[in-house]
């Protein structure tokens, strides 16, 4: 369902349009990947969309990965690269999937208000596959919506968006059971996010793999 929903999204509406493509990595994004890297890393980021932070981690040095479900936005995502010039490597792929088309192990994996889009039964599952996917030790952060955020009728676990899509939002007691089996937890916050259109409230989960 969802992936038929974000391709129909990214096949019939312009970029610049989708509430959620934003051209610049946030800052408080850009800031924490690089102070808890020494230097650039290898990264990857799950629910890449049109691929602009991919590019833009690219162009200062990084060695990344988008992944997205949506091959029309990884179509996007490779002819942006291909402008700005740029080498990275997107891969169109489920997350919640074997992911066996990415060999690679990485130093600092992220989700960017993708974790929204998982609903509760499906999340070990995904934990799981970035868990396998970082070095030992490496860092993951995870943005997703709040609870307490007002957006699309301001109530309730699961929203619909304006575009159709359904959302899961969650507090910071379940994401903290979520995340603690598979990685130790530096911070688990709720903070104010900037978006296209205005700020909203999302919960962010700073963490370390831990490892067997």
């Amino acid at each position: 369902m969802i992936k038929e929903q974000m391709e129909k999204i990214y096949k019939n509406i312009e970029p610049g349009e989708i509430p959620w493509n934003i051209e610049y990595i946030p800052e408080i994004l850009l800031g924490v990947v690089t102070s808890r890297t020494k230097k650039p890393c290898k990264l990857i980021e799950f629910g890449c969309g049109a691929g602009n932070y991919i590019i833009g981690f690219s162009k200062i040095g990084f060695d990344a990965t988008g992944v997205d479900i949506t091959e029309n936005a990884i179509d996007i995502a490779r002819n942006y690269a291909l402008k700005a010039g740029v080498a990275c490597r997107f891969v169109a792929s489920d997350v919640l999937g074997p992911l066996t088309e990415i060999k690679d192990k990485y130093d600092f994996a992220y989700d960017w208000e993708l974790l929204h889009h998982i609903f509760p039964e499906d999340r070990e599952r995904y934990v799981q596959n970035v868990h396998r996917l970082l070095i030992p030790d490496g860092n993951y952060l995870s943005v997703c919506f709040s609870e307490d955020d007002p957006q699309f009728g301001g109530v309730g676990k699961y929203r619909e968006t304006p575009l159709g899509t359904v959302l899961y939002f969650s507090n910071e007691k379940e994401i903290e059971s979520l995340f603690t089996k598979y990685f130790e937890i530096d911070k688990l916050k709720a903070i104010d996010v900037r978006g296209k259109y205005g700020s909203h409230k999302a919960i962010w989960a700073l963490m370390r793999k831990k490892n067997s």
